[in-house]
């Protein structure tokens, strides 16, 4: 379906004097606005990375504070952990408050953040809560810093993100301009935490924004660049991780590397599958709310204590294997264990992220494989750590569906460009996979749990990506069931509308009937109650579906307009009509 020749034939339509209407939405940004969205980006940025390195303090004083009992804000590794069965003590009660955090004074800052962040940009006009910048950093920082296996990079980006939306609330802006400092917080946010200004623009273009218009993309870089500025500024200039100088040992060894990529989508399926299986295991467990965090973090608690990798972020362990320091069993091992920590800090109340994780498994995924084919193939494979590597990319491609993020942030990371080759194959590969075994990747996977449409497509039809509800005419005139024509026909006449939606007595929509036929069977029967004449109705759709889905009602019903209901009430709360296509369409031409 061809929505410019849609548009340009509803535009013919239209009277002159609607058109004047919409003639706003054509006229391109200003210079002056040019300048006040790119000099917003900078606040934003500035704003998100004194807020990623002041997250980052935070988790080291509040690790230092628990663990060690002392003032410093430095990152504890969780293989230096000496607090033995006192852990089973301080995991739980860190789990206890983060939970107590989120679930009084901001749901949306529980779990890994970022599908929060891409429901606000589709469905609330960028739209979050001021108060998210503290409560997921207070909340994230205690599950991180006590022991939780997650990682702080979602939490950040849902900390950039309602940073950009409170900036643009604040100061009132159209809802296009306030998803495009969402944007720029998510990319200055990556940027900062990575030291990785390229691949935080392409995560907000690839998993937020899901557009490359000059328009957005110029913030974006702008946001990244300052965040990024800040983050060398007070942590030092050098890469994420200190790797080994590796290369591509013979063209052959490309086939190694295509099969890392199909065990990476194998893997990053059963690691959404198992994130959200925990989930609904713990809102299933019939006890109170808070009883599931002290459950969830004794288990981690216990775990911890033989294997304290798992604790954190993690990142010390994954170095290890890039230099290639840890033993192949104990790399086998941690694959399975920090699948199940993570799903188990998640589901049993915890704040953090799913990112740092997947390049956890990915590593260990990788250098396992990498040991074993170096083994049996010494003279045509590298070393394991170059699996390991190509791994951490391929479970993140695997798990997010953003695979031109995680080809480029492992770059960016390592500034080691030799194994781009097999970074780009292997990344590619474990994202076929994984969608062809699982339509969902972890971030959409939250969404369409909650009902909400995913596209994850970069410059999208803004029709698959806008709910009808956004669109839709709520003000709606209707008649009830059991009123008679006479009644129905002094209600309605006076709005000139051709159709006329009919109701029960709660408001659910059980028919229409044209005005034209009102009034014939008027005249033949004033008293005659009006369900008797109406018609059912097709062209329905639910208040969340896609303005996409509704049009093609229209195309296929030839009905120009298509009733709103809600998905649960069936309650009827509004109508689309072309004219409203046509609103938007002009939108995003803007």
């Amino acid at each position: 379906m061809d929505i410019q020749k849609i548009t340009k034939s509803a535009i013919r339509e239209i009277p002159k004097s609607w058109q004047m209407l919409f003639k706003n939405y054509l006229t391109p940004l200003s210079r002056k606005d040019i300048f006040y969205v790119n000099g917003l980006a900078i606040v934003v940025g500035v704003l998100t990375g004194y807020s990623s390195i002041g997250f980052r303090y935070l988790i080291g004083l509040l690790q230092n504070s628990i663990l060690y009992h002392r003032f410093d804000w430095h990152l504890v590794s969780p293989l230096n952990h000496t607090r033995g069965y006192l852990m089973l003590l301080i995991v739980p009660v860190g789990f206890l408050i983060s939970t107590l955090i989120t679930h009084f004074f901001a749901k949306e800052a529980k779990g890994h953040g970022v599908p929060e962040v891409i429901e606000a940009v589709m469905i609330k006009n960028g739209y979050m809560r001021k108060r998210l910048v503290a409560f997921k950093a207070l909340a994230s920082s205690i599950t991180i810093a006590s022991g939780g296996s997650v990682g702080r990079e979602g939490p950040i980006v849902q900390i950039g993100s309602a940073i950009g939306s409170s900036v643009g609330q604040l100061l009132a802006l159209n809802p296009k301009l306030v998803k495009t400092l969402v944007g720029c917080g998510a990319a200055g946010a990556i940027a900062a935490t990575f030291n990785t200004p390229i691949a935080g623009v392409i995560f907000a273009i690839e998993i937020i924004v899901l557009e490359l218009k000059t328009k957005s993309f110029v913030p974006l870089v702008i946001s990244a660049v300052f965040a990024t500025m800040l983050s060398r500024y007070y942590l030092g200039n050098e890469p994420t991780f200190i790797v080994p100088h590796t290369v591509l040992t013979t063209p052959n060894e490309l086939v190694f590397y295509l099969v890392l990529g199909v065990l990476a989508g194998v893997f990053g399926t059963f690691f959404i599958r198992l994130i959200y299986g925990f989930e609904d295991f713990f809102d299933n467990f019939k006890i109170p709310f808070w009883v599931k965090p002290l459950v969830g973090g004794l288990i981690i608690g216990g775990l911890g204590l033989y294997y304290p990798q798992i604790y954190g972020v993690g990142y010390e362990s994954v170095t290890e294997a890039l230099q290639q320091k840890s033993a192949f069993s104990l790399m086998l091992l941690l694959i399975g264990l920090k699948m199940f920590a993570t799903s188990i800090t998640l589901a049993s109340g915890g704040s953090g992220g799913v990112f740092a994780p997947s390049l956890f498994i990915g590593a260990m995924l990788g250098g396992a494989y990498g040991f074993v084919v170096h083994q049996f193939f010494p003279e045509m494979t590298a070393e394991y750590g170059a699996y390991a590597l190509v791994g951490m990319a391929a479970m993140f491609s695997a798990t997010a569906r953003a695979t031109f993020t995680a080809i480029v942030i492992l770059f960016e990371m390592t500034l080691n460009y030799s194994i781009i080759l097999p970074l780009m194959l292997a990344c590619v590969l474990a994202d076929q996979v994984s969608s062809i075994l699982f339509r969902d990747s972890v971030y959409s996977l939250k969404l369409r749990r909650k009902g909400i449409k995913f596209v994850s497509d970069i410059s999208v039809n803004i029709l698959s990506i806008t709910a009808v509800k956004e669109i839709m005419t709520n003000e709606i005139h209707f008649a009830e069931e059991n009123m008679n024509l006479k009644e129905a026909l002094d209600k309605l006449s006076e709005y000139g509308h051709s159709v006329h939606p009919i109701v029960d007595e709660n408001q659910k929509l059980i028919g229409k009937v044209t005005h034209l036929l009102l009034e014939k069977e008027f005249l033949k029967a004033p008293e005659k109650l009006i369900k008797d004449i109406c018609s059912p109705v097709e062209a329905v759709v639910d208040a969340q579906d896609s303005a996409l889905n509704a049009l093609s009602k229209i195309e296929k019903m030839r009905d120009p307009r298509v009733w709103v209901i809600e998905q649960n009430t069936k309650k009827l709360v509004g109508v689309v009509c072309p004219v409203d296509f046509v609103r938007l369409s002009l939108k995003d031409i803007d």
